[in-house]
């Protein structure tokens, strides 16, 4: 009996590291319930309302299914208003109609929470912290009246104030609530930071301590409630300067007082979702210092694609899919920001997720360039490489370059190679996205291209 007992003990546990080996990276949605713009579109005032509301969410999720989305951030506590029924705050208008008014008769919160579920998806309550919303809205005015020295006017609108000890056991108070009554996978901090237009009396470094402080005591609490939920945060997409390229004075670290990479390192959080929502130099660098500081947690960035829509912005699709794929190379997920721009296949998005796109066990079973991209996304600077060698470009009769330099997207060199031939070997140097510089014998240096090493397992 011992004998089966430790075969099973062993089979158990070889099955749950495969299954942890195939685990598929988060592909994730923020699905924005503020005015109803991603959803509800419709009141729960009435039964048939109710009815139509339910409806419109088990569409959104039957089709977020079909492109493998595994991860909704359900957008819960609005702006000092909720979306379920709470003891500190009252409902958000979007459900039925006005604020403080209940739908008819069913919990949206634990509904969504449900229908996910039987999709096979997580669901993760999405708390904004700070923000309160219009001074003067029913949410702040309510808040106000219950907690006056909490919040802090700034223009027009309401902020909870990081600075009161009793903000951070409030919102502990509301995550604790959410923790502790619904089957929720995960608690989604947005807005965890200083408003930019705050004005500091107090060192940066108290500032963060502030921050960090509403963080550990949130952590804390729904940690006790339920060990396994997932607690993340949506931070600045870029967390400080790097090496060779710059945030321009929009970061996390500095600019928000927001130490998501510290949450990571002392494990009071468990995922980061970076709102990445730039292009060329200002996401693939920041993307990938994200990744090398994970401390072995999930780093899924924000991707904009509200800007495929000409009402938003420029972007072309081709953006994101190159996007995308860099992100697959490097390991980590995505969110998309956000549901309607997708569903509503923007620029052909939809489509593309769900035939271009694949979950990466069937993109394995599929793939037959190495690296991952149709010949139409490869990037003209890429340079060919079979993971032993890689073709270079002929120097030319004024080409004086001497080397050639492998840099990562952060700056850092990596490797030197002569530059002798047509072709230069890369055996020793890792997997990753590089950018290739020559250089000359007086140390100057000039980009010639970028290569993907990706070496089948």
């Amino acid at each position: 009996m011992r004998r089966i007992a430790i075969i099973l003990f062993l089979w158990a546990s070889f099955l749950t590291l495969s299954n942890a080996r195939e685990k598929e990276p988060v592909r994730a949605v923020w699905l924005t319930t503020i005015g109803g713009i991603d959803w509800p579109r419709s009141y729960a005032s009435t039964q048939a309302g109710e009815e139509r509301q339910k409806r419109e969410l088990t569409d959104m999720l039957d089709r977020l299914q079909k492109v493998g989305i595994n991860t909704v951030l359900l957008q819960t506590r609005v702006r000092a208003t909720v979306i379920y029924p709470s003891r500190y705050e009252p409902w958000d208008g979007c459900i039925a109609g006005r604020v403080g008014r209940a739908p008819t008769g069913y919990d949206p919160l634990r509904f969504a929470i449900s229908e996910a579920h039987r999709r096979g998806m997580e669901l993760h309550a999405w708390v904004v912290t700070i923000p309160a919303g219009k001074w003067n809205s029913a949410g702040c005015r309510e808040l106000r009246k219950r907690h006056p020295s909490m919040l802090r006017k700034i223009g027009d609108e309401g902020y909870m104030n990081p600075e009161r000890e009793e903000t951070a056991e409030y919102l502990a108070d509301i995550c604790a609530e959410i923790a502790r009554n619904y089957d929720v996978d995960g608690i989604h901090l947005d807005y965890i930071r200083y408003p930019e237009t705050w004005r500091l009396n107090i060192s940066k470094e108290r500032a963060r301590g502030n921050i960090t402080n509403i963080v550990r005591r949130i952590h804390t609490r729904v940690k006790s409630i339920k060990p396994g939920i997932k607690l993340s945060c949506s931070p600045i997409g870029k967390y400080g300067d790097l090496r060779r390229y710059s945030s321009n004075g929009w970061n996390a670290y500095d600019r928000v007082c927001q130490d998501a990479q510290g949450w990571l390192r002392t494990g009071i959080m468990d995922q980061l979702y970076p709102m990445m929502y730039f292009r060329g130099n200002n996401f693939y660098p920041f993307a990938l210092n994200w990744q090398e500081n994970n401390y072995g947690h999930d780093i899924v960035p924000g991707l904009g694609i509200y800007f495929l829509d000409p009402k938003e912005g420029r972007w072309n699709i081709n953006e994101v899919k190159r996007q995308l794929y860099f992100l697959r190379s490097q390991g980590m997920g995505f969110c998309l920001f956000r549901t309607k721009f997708l569903l509503d296949n923007v620029q052909g998005i939809y489509d593309f997720l769900r035939n271009e796109y694949p979950l990466s066990a069937q993109l394995q079973k599929k793939e037959t360039d190495f690296r991952g991209y149709s010949q139409m996304e490869i990037p003209t600077t890429f340079l060919r490489n079979d993971g032993k060698t890689m073709e270079l470009p002929e120097k030319g009769p004024t080409m004086d370059a001497s080397y050639i330099v492998f840099e990562s997207l952060t700056g850092t060199s990596i490797a030197t190679r002569p530059y002798l031939g047509k072709s230069a070997d890369i055996r020793t140097i890792p997997n990753g996205i590089y950018t290739l510089r020559s250089l000359n014998k007086k140390g100057v240096r000039h980009k010639i291209g970028m290569v993907y090493i990706r070496r089948q397992e």
